[in-house]
């Protein structure tokens, strides 16, 4: 009896392995409209949820630290491993400057494909978002042609 409760155990977290997979990675991109700096992000998501989080620098001058929290919609098939997705999300955005610090705000609407290699050990995608951000610097100042186009990879695990 101890060697099959053991057994099925072991099955059992190695079933939900596969379950709870994580993926992790790095992306890059440039900006069009308002804001043309570019960034680096660390990404992250779970193979169960269709949340894609990333932590950024959206910009070096001044120096800014940033969020994005993205709902996929839709991960549709395009052939075996290869996908396009396409969902809304949130961003946020802190600026320090040796002045003052300043806050950004806004909605994402956004697209783009990923593609599956090494037995869906390695993912890499490109996507493009409709950003627009409120920046609440001495008042309220509305930034909506911003559109970030980014580059990235992740390992999942």
């Amino acid at each position: 009896m101890k060697r099959f409760l053991s057994l099925a155990g072991v099955l059992l977290v190695l079933g939900c392995a596969r379950v709870f997979a994580f993926g992790v990675g790095l992306q890059g991109g440039l900006g069009i409209g308002d804001n043309t700096s570019g960034s680096g992000a660390v990404t992250f998501k779970l193979d169960g949820v269709p949340c894609v989080f990333a932590v950024s620098v959206p910009s070096f001058n001044p120096f800014a630290l940033g969020v994005t929290a993205d709902w996929w919609i839709g991960n549709p098939v395009i052939q075996n491993s290869w996908h396009w997705f396409y969902g809304v999300g949130l961003a946020g955005a802190v600026y320090f400057s040796d002045s003052a610090a300043s806050v950004s705000v806004g909605a994402r609407a956004l697209i783009g494909t990923d593609v599956f290699l090494l037995k869906d050990v390695l993912e890499f995608y490109a996507q493009v978002a409709w950003q627009p951000m409120i920046v609440l610097t001495n008042g309220i100042n509305p930034n909506l042609f911003n559109i970030p186009i980014d580059l990235g990879f992740r390992f999942w695990f």
